[in-house]
Parts: structure tokens; C-alpha cells; sequence
């Protein structure tokens, strides 16, 4: 399969690699910390039933040792300074996994456990692996859509490299992050709590964390809210492709595009009557020029 560098520009590759990057140390740092809290385990259920699983130790070291082989094994397919698109796909693939299968382990060690504090400290090095499978997502998104382009890296169809800016709001984003890793952590919270109900104390942590995590995978998506620099690309098939500051390929479908205009600005809406994005040109003959192509050559209110 071909390298990531094959369906990026350079700025894109460069932010791939950052991300990769903290994927692998977040997975490593969280396998260490699971490690750590398991060793914790062994030195404080010694003599006290508070501290004692219901399961022999070597279900524990075969469930931790299976779990933890999955996240090393999505580091080793990305460690590569220009990794092959399938080896991406896979080391996305079996972050996802750790996160489904990586409750057995907690189940095996901490079915039981009264002490709050372990527990919660393996579930932390647990939990890294949702911001690492959404980190190890992004180059999917960048690769996907350069081959829906169907375009080699740098070669601009009828817009022609247009630069332009596009008015983003991120809302839409932190409602589907808060969503999806709400799910996931209630669910675990749940196991766990069955488990040792007093562990409702830490809750507030859990809070914190939660809202950190969002924060951080809505920044690694790219860009702020507000204006943001944009280069258009083509216009073909009703669709409007054009490439962010951050190098990332992106697309819109318009069905049944309506434009007002606003001195060098536009307000285009995908439909008739749909919520409009703002679009700002640098002079009006780029602005006249998208009219033409995209095939809106008259103002519609909108």
C-alpha cells in the first residue's frame, strides 16, 4: 500500500506525524500506567480481603497481557516515519479494539476491589485509548478524501487554487465528541461502580477528565472557530472541494446551492432555505469567478 506521504501535502504530513506522535505516547504512557496500578495490585491484596480479586492471579496476567498487546501493537504499526495507509488502517483498528476489549482486564483485577484508588488509576491509562483511536482516525479522513478526489497532492481542478476565507464553528463537533465518549465512559463508570459502589467519590475526576479529553480531540480536528484560511480546489459533480490551512482535503455536496452577497463576501447555503456559511474573497473577481463555476451567477436572497 502506499505511504501516507502519497496522499498529503507537506503541512498535512508534517501535523499527521505530531499526531502520531501523541497517540504513541498517550497508548504507552497509558500501558505503563496500567502496568504500574496491576503491580499495586499484587503488593496491597496480600492478607486483606478488601484488596482480592475473585479471580486467580493468572487470569488477571493473561487478561492484562492480552489487552495490553493491543495498544503496543497500534504503536508498532505507527511508528514509522512515513507509515503505509494500510498500516494506519490497522493500528486504527486495534485502538478501537483496546477500548472495547480493555474492560476485561479491569473486570478480572478489580471485580470487588473497595479501594478506590487503584481501580480509577487503571481505568486513566484505559481511558487514553479513546483520544489515541480519534488521533489515529484524522490521517483516515485525510486519506480517504484525497482518494474520493480521485487527484495527485497539488493539482488543482477548475477553481484553481482560489484563496478565500470560510467562517467554521466547532458546536457541531463538541456535541458528537461529548456524545460518543459520553457512552463509553458511563459505561465503564458503571462497571466499575457495580463493582465497588463507593468509587462514586471520584466522579468529579471523572468529570474533569471527560471534558478534557473533548477539549483536546476538538482542537486536534484542526483549526479554531471563526474565519479560517481556505484554498479552493475544484467544482465538479455539484461538489465543492477546497483544502484547509492545516492541509486537510475537504468536500461539500451542494444539492441546491443559494448565495446572497455581501461586498466581497458570500452567504452560501447548501439548500434552499438551509443555515448559510459564510464565505470571504480577497477581491470580487475571485468571488465573481467562484459565482460562475459553481453556477450561481445571480444573488438570491437567502
Amino acid at each position: 500500500m502506499p505511504p501516507l506521504s502519497t496522499y498529503v501535502n507537506n503541512i498535512a504530513f508534517g501535523r499527521i506525524k505530531r499526531i502520531l506522535r501523541l497517540s504513541n505516547i498517550l497508548q504507552t504512557v497509558g500501558s505503563v500506567i496500567c502496568v504500574f496500578a496491576f503491580i499495586l495490585t499484587l503488593a496491597t491484596s496480600s492478607g486483606s480481603s478488601a484488596y482480592h480479586s475473585p479471580f486467580p492471579l493468572s487470569t488477571q496476567v493473561l487478561t492484562l497481557g492480552l489487552y495490553l498487546a493491543i495498544p503496543i501493537g497500534a504503536i508498532a504499526l505507527a511508528f514509522r516515519g512515513d507509515p503505509a495507509s494500510s498500516s494506519l488502517l490497522l493500528s486504527q483498528t486495534l485502538s478501537v479494539i483496546a477500548i472495547g476489549l480493555g474492560v476485561i482486564p479491569i473486570i478480572a483485577i478489580f471485580q470487588g476491589y473497595l479501594d478506590p484508588t487503584l481501580p480509577w488509576l487503571f481505568a486513566f491509562g484505559y481511558l487514553t485509548n479513546i483520544p489515541a483511536f480519534i488521533c489515529r482516525s484524522i490521517p483516515q479522513t485525510y486519506i480517504s478524501q484525497r482518494k474520493k478526489r480521485g487527484a495527485p497532492v497539488g493539482a488543482y481542478g477548475n477553481l484553481n487554487g482560489i484563496r478565500m476565507e470560510m467562517e467554521i464553528s466547532k458546536r457541531a463537533r463538541f456535541v458528537f465528541y461529548s456524545a460518543f465518549l459520553g457512552i463509553i465512559v458511563a459505561f465503564i463508570s458503571a462497571r466499575i461502580l457495580l463493582a465497588s459502589p463507593n468509587l462514586i467519590i471520584w466522579y468529579p475526576f471523572v468529570i474533569i477528565v471527560f471534558v478534557s479529553l473533548i477539549a483536546l480531540i476538538v482542537y486536534l480536528q484542526g483549526g479554531k472557530a471563526g474565519w479560517q484560511q481556505v484554498v479552493l480546489d475544484t467544482y465538479e459533480k455539484s461538489t465543492l472541494w477546497w483544502i484547509w490551512a492545516n492541509g486537510s482535503l475537504a468536500s461539500v455536496l451542494l444539492r441546491d446551492p443559494q448565495a446572497a452577497l455581501e461586498d466581497d463576501s458570500i452567504k452560501l447555503s447548501l439548500v434552499k432555505g438551509g443555515i448559510p456559511t459564510r464565505l470571504r474573497f480577497h477581491s470580487r473577481s475571485d468571488r465573481d469567478r467562484f459565482l460562475v463555476i459553481v453556477g450561481l451567477n445571480g444573488p438570491v436572497n437567502i
